[in-house]
């Protein structure tokens, strides 16, 4: 409902692999309507599963891309996820196909997810977002303790992380 796809990319490598030269992949993002993609991968994950160029392949057929990569299992730090949210939600207000994907389409792009269901809604709880995600992409959706938690503390570091910024931000317009 939000206007955002999760993919996984051995859905994505299997196309550019089979289809590159025919630009069925292009095609395809085309006929989504994608406009953004959102990539968690690593570019040793992009080298390793042999797609080294596949942030150029979107750019070349006119897709923004914003290539935020974190370590597969693991979680960005609170100042860099709401970067991404803020970018997710701009992408979103602006009615934009957006996007986002990782390496398997469960860990880092379930939390990111995850995470904006949160800082959209302050009646979605960690659990409820979870579930959805869980009901969406399977049962293996959120695949680390590290993503559990965090999205369970993401409220209070959200919180506390602005708050930080409010202060700042008072003190240098002084």
């Amino acid at each position: 409902s939000f206007g955002i796809c999760l993919v996984c990319l051995p859905f994505i490598q299997h196309l550019i692999l089979v289809f590159y030269i025919c630009g069925v992949l292009a095609e395809e993002l085309k006929n989504y309507g994608i406009q953004d993609i959102f990539v968690f991968c690593t570019r040793g994950e992009l080298s390793k599963y042999r797609v080294p160029n596949l942030l150029d392949f979107y750019q070349q057929h006119g897709i923004i891309i914003h290539h935020h990569p974190i370590p597969d299992g693991d979680t960005p730090d609170i100042d860099r996820c709401c970067g991404i949210l803020q970018e997710l939600a701009v992408c979103l207000e602006n009615n934009r196909k957006t996007l986002i994907h990782c390496y398997g389409g469960l860990g880092r792009s379930c939390l990111v997810a995850a995470c904006l269901l949160l800082y959209l809604s302050d009646t979605v709880s960690p659990q409820q977002a979870i579930d959805s995600l869980r009901d969406l992409r399977g049962s293996g959706a959120i695949q680390t303790i590290k993503q559990y938690n965090y999205l369970h503390d993401f409220r209070d570091k959200l919180a506390a992380h602005l708050s930080t910024r409010d202060s700042v931000s008072r003190s240098v317009s002084r």
